[in-house]
């Protein structure tokens, strides 16, 4: 399954660079972009029974870590972890061209280029209007909510779409 085969990079990479040093100057995240954020990345049907994938982002101060998640419940309680990483991340500030705020993540083995990027947004999905962190990892832009909804979804091509790996 290419998410095992995810795994093994991505924990690799995390375990080899976060002991390493940014040397950029880093910008302090707000509050409002800390803490748990979950990303519903599809369902399938094994045996006849769904199943929920989800990803769930924590971001800190000085830590991003990246765990993925799945439950047969169809109110996505008892989630279970599959796997997951951690690593050392600065964040530097900057506004994009239609001048919404955005943070750069930044992580030691890359020390010039960002990984991502993330901004806050109220999103409308599953009949209701919340913030969303939006996560740009390249081209498209994968919705996060405080809580596991079933609302834009990354789809199954899309798994590992933060590259904190390569």
């Amino acid at each position: 399954m290419k998410i095992k085969g995810v795994l093994v990079g991505l924990v690799g990479l995390l375990l080899s660079g976060g002991w390493l040093t940014v040397s950029a100057q880093a910008d302090t995240l707000p509050s409002q972009y800390q803490g748990s954020w979950y990303g519903y990345i599809s369902s399938e049907k094994i045996h006849h029974v769904r199943h929920y994938h989800f990803s769930r982002l924590t971001v800190k101060a000085r830590r991003i870590s990246f765990d993925y998640q799945t439950t047969t419940n169809a109110h996505f309680k008892n989630r279970k972890w599959t796997w997951g990483a951690s690593a050392l991340a600065t964040y530097r500030s900057k506004k994009d061209k239609k001048n919404r705020q955005i943070y750069q993540i930044y992580l030691p083995i890359y020390d010039d280029d960002p990984v991502a990027k993330i901004r806050l947004e109220t999103v409308t999905g599953a009949g209701a209007s919340r913030q969303a962190l939006i996560l740009n990892a390249g081209y498209e832009n994968l919705y996060l909510f405080r809580q596991p909804v079933r609302s834009h979804p990354w789809g199954i091509g899309y798994e590992d779409s933060l590259e904190l790996y390569d």
